[in-house]
């Protein structure tokens, strides 16, 4: 056993640090976090302080065991997790997790890149654990699950059920919808704009003005009819330069990427979402075999929020600039930007480990994604230490003169010349990804001189339209989110990700669209607890989460205070979900009498009678019983389903104040309206064919029912809920369907005339051959007898959610060869795997299965899951459990 151990989050960070550090410690991956609080209840114990439960996650369960072991006979334990809020508890986890299992010291070791100088820098300067930033992180994990879990079950009342609520998540939310109503209620404004070409006296080339003053004011030209007259009176008028000018400016190059520029640079210019960023920076970070040098990290820690860089790295750069671009290019004093106020001072800007690995020398190693981030970054920091551009403004007024004029016009043209490129000369390439680069600058202008006489040789007018705001990409969600400091470099995926797989937006050509369940959710949200999800109030509580971690505020009275003003809050909200017995009469009344009730409809065994209902409802209030919340929410429900038959909904929901719950409601019955239209409609020959599937079953002796997991499959129960569906006039869907189709294949033995049935429903001949995934029924057949030598199986196992029974397993396979003469290959391997388990028990194991190994005993060297024996296109092998998330693999006769 090493006498050191590392422990980092992924696989891909071990390898590398495993290559600096050589023999002299064993590096493992603990797979992120190690603990969390629980998914199922709310975890937090709000009157002991806010004490958090937490619970091994799942890659805690895998990785736990193994790491106790390796930590067993350590002297050192260094916990080298990311240097970040997040980093710093799993750090904390695996301390509490491990100390009782080793004697060894801990240690954390920090570093910002993964370098060879850098790891031998970190593991020479271990620290001790910073319970500030640990508490920052449970901050912020206990508030977002005090939200979640209390505001949650009021979109379920409200809106829909399966809806959520997020603390800054549902600040993003309503920043998009607010936008997007804002640019539903924008009106485009027409307006001209006149451009002249002049030609100055004396020879000089022509340049074009455009007009900037009108009587001494700001031109407005609202349509064509004052553009054509404006452009009449300029007919006779003379022109001469009334002013001309240059000024020199000094441009400085942008400081380099912190996490929200870069993921806004990226997608800007690069198209990639904000995962997409993160994830391949990850990559760069984590290391990227070179070849014969080996793993590297080539670039500087990705969640960061400060602009500054270390010393030495700013020297190299410099040293980098004088050789390739000249000694003009080094700026006279080192660049030095200024970090906001919450940045973490200990932090680095995202750059290159090694300026001289330039984009081209690195192209050979990285894939085309990889290398245009690598690019990216490489160029923004290379130009944030270069010399600042020097640009010249070169202004040109022109004048009207003289009595021919009705008014007195002014039109200016300016251009930018670059006098001295400085970063320009890196940061204006196209693929540098940002959208500074682009070069937008005007023509250079023509030598005159004050007072130069000018003739209008045209005069062009350009019909114009205002524009509204424009839709958030997630670039620019990212930017509004940090500009309003909402948010952290470790969230902005994140935030982005969540509202896109809540469906509240989607994605439009690039931009965020929220749909009608987000507007729902975001009204309701914002209608009924209006403090909570205000934007100024979020970045209040990031500022309170900045002041845990410097500490500088106590953890439990920063919840303490949160949480007395939150249950005002959230009663409030609650309080509207069924009011009081005289709105709950005013809504009702607002009914007319002749209202036409939809017909009376049964699904899943359950009659629903609009009409009875709300007689129901009148009836019980009437008797003083008051509504409970879901009652109430049926009634919005009602109100509007038959809102075009009642006249004065608007008006009473205004004064009522339940406007935003009925929109609410019927945007999310909208939303269910649009998903079951998107549904293929059953058709008259799905109802013929489920009719002739459904009596040649009639009579056929099922199959016991039998158990999967937690599930029991009755193939008579499940037909006969089919024919009642079919004869009480609703058709069978899609799905149903095919399943029955399914039963009907695997029952053909039994059915008389199955071939005739078969070709009536266009139902494929079971006889026609095996699929293209089958396997040769003489591969499988001699595998088969071997499932009676299992006298002892092992006892069902349950992994996530699913229970995994051998015996039951085997029973279908022998069920489904003996009904379709085939399996899949998939499944061939699944019973591979099965009998190599049991192979101690299978007297002639080796003789007849000899293709199949044994089941391997040890863990996976990257993950410490278990090793499983896979099928290949050439043979077995042994490969990881946790597949996709561990790909490691090595062949059956040893090695990797």
């Amino acid at each position: 056993m090493s006498k050191r151990v590392v422990i980092v989050e992924s696989p891909t960070k071990a390898r590398t640090i495993t290559r600096f550090l050589g023999g002299e410690a064993e590096v493992l991956a603990c797979m992120g976090h190690v603990r969390d609080l629980p998914e199922n209840k709310l975890g937090v114990d709000i009157a002991n302080h806010f004490a958090p439960t937490y619970q091994l996650t799942t890659s805690g369960k895998r990785t736990l065991g193994r790491l106790k072991s390796a930590v067993a006979g350590a002297e050192e334990v260094f916990l080298a997790t990311d240097p970040d809020r997040e980093g710093e508890a799993i750090a904390w986890h695996l301390h509490e997790l491990l100390a009782r299992a080793t004697r060894g010291q801990f240690r954390r070791a920090t570093f910002h890149e993964i370098t060879r100088p850098a790891i031998a820098r970190a593991f020479a300067e271990t620290g001790q654990l910073d319970m500030h930033l640990v508490d920052a992180q449970q901050a912020r994990r206990i508030l977002d699950r005090l939200v979640g879990y209390k505001v949650s079950p009021l979109l379920w009342k409200s809106v829909r059920k399966g809806t959520s609520a997020g603390r800054v998540q549902s600040v993003a939310l309503r920043l998009i919808c607010e936008r997007e109503r804002e640019i539903r209620r924008f009106v485009p404004q027409e307006y001209w704009n006149l451009i002249a070409t002049f030609v100055p006296e004396g020879g000089p080339r022509p340049f074009d003005a455009k007009l900037n003053k009108l009587d001494g004011k700001k031109p407005e030209v609202p349509n064509a009819e004052v553009a054509e007259a404006l452009a009449r009176d300029l007919e006779g008028a003379a022109f001469r330069v009334a002013a001309q000018g240059r000024q020199e400016k000094s441009q400085r190059a942008p400081p380099p990427f912190i996490t929200s520029t870069l993921q806004q640079a990226a997608g800007n210019n690069l198209r990639f979402t904000t995962r997409q960023t993160m994830e391949v920076a990850q990559q760069l970070y984590e290391g990227v075999e070179l070849g014969s040098a080996g793993a590297t990290g080539l670039i500087t820690y990705m969640r960061t929020d400060s602009p500054a860089v270390a010393q030495e790295a700013q020297q190299a750069a410099l040293e980098y600039i004088r050789q390739r671009y000249g000694a003009e290019f080094v700026p006279d004093k080192p660049n030095v930007y200024k970090s906001r106020q919450s940045a973490q001072a200990a932090h680095e800007a995202i750059r290159p480990t090694d300026v001289t690995r330039t984009p081209e020398t690195m192209a050979a190693h990285l894939s085309p994604v990889q290398l245009r981030l690598y690019r990216l970054i490489w160029n923004r920091f290379v130009a944030s230490q270069m010399a600042p551009a020097r640009l010249v403004e070169h202004t040109i007024d022109v004048a009207s003169q003289g009595q021919a004029a009705t008014h007195e016009y002014l039109f200016r043209a300016s251009s930018v010349t670059p006098v001295f490129p400085g970063y320009l000369t890196v940061y204006q390439q196209k693929d540098n990804g940002d959208e500074m680069a682009e070069d937008n600058r005007a023509a250079a202008l023509p030598e005159v001189r004050d007072g130069q006489p000018c003739q209008l040789e045209k005069l062009d007018r350009k019909q114009l339209f205002t524009e509204p705001p424009k839709r958030f990409s997630e670039a620019s969600l990212v930017r509004e989110l940090e500009q309003n400091g909402v948010g952290r470099p470790s969230t902005y995926a994140a935030i982005v990700q969540t509202i896109q797989q809540r469906l509240y937006v989607k994605r439009e050509k690039a931009f965020l669209v929220p749909t009608d369940l987000g507007f729902a959710v975001n009204d309701y949200l914002v209608g009924n607890l209006p403090d909570l999800f205000q934007v100024g109030f979020t970045a209040e509580m990031e500022t309170q989460l900045d002041r845990v971690e410097e500490g500088a505020l106590d953890l439990t009275g920063m919840l303490d205070a949160f949480y007395q003003r939150f249950r005002e809050w959230v009663p409030a909200g609650e309080a509207l979900a069924a009011p009081a017995d005289p709105r709950v009469r005013e809504l009702l009344a607002v009914f007319p009498d002749g209202v036409r009730w939809s017909e009376p409809t049964k699904r899943r065994g359950r009659s629903f009678d609009d009409g009875r209902f709300f007689e129901s409802l009148k009836k019980q209030v009437a008797g003083g019983k008051p509504l409970s919340d879901k009652q109430w929410q049926a009634l919005l429900g009602l109100a509007g389903r038959y809102s075009d038959q009642i006249p004065g909904l608007a008006a009473a929901a205004e004064r009522l104040g339940i406007t935003r719950d009925l929109e609410a409601v019927i945007a999310a019955r909208r939303q269910r309206e649009a998903e079951r239209a998107a549904a293929p409609a059953p058709t008259g020959e799905s109802s013929t064919q489920a009719a002739a599937l459904l009596e040649a079953l009639a009579g056929v002796a099922f199959d016991p029912p039998r158990k999967r997991g937690r599930r029991t499959y009755d193939d008579r129960e499940f037909v006969a809920s089919l024919r009642k569906q079919a004869e009480t006039g609703r058709p069978l869907s899609p799905a149903q369907l095919k399943a029955l189709g399914n039963l009907f294949t695997r029952y053909r033995d039994k059915i008389a005339g199955f071939d005739e049935v078969a070709a009536r429903c266009g139902l494929a001949a079971p006889a026609a051959g095996p699929s293209a995934d089958a396997v040769p029924a003489a591969e499988v057949e001699p595998l088969l007898p071997l499932l009676d030598a299992i006298q002892t199986w092992e006892a069902p196992r349950q992994a996530r959610s699913r229970t995994f029974d051998d015996k039951a397993f085997a029973d279908s396979i022998r069920r489904q060869f003996t009904t379709r003469k085939s399996l899949s290959r998939r499944q061939v391997g699944a019973l591979g795997k099965l009998l190599a388990r049991y192979h101690g028990q299978i007297p002639d194991y080796r003789t007849t299965a000899a293709e199949l190994p044994p089941a391997p005993t040890e863990p996976c060297p990257e993950c410490g899951a278990p090793l499983a024996v896979r099928r290949g296109r050439r043979g077995p092998f042994y490969g990881c459990s946790a597949y996709p998330k561990c790909r490691f693999t090595k062949p059956v006769s040893g090695g990797k």
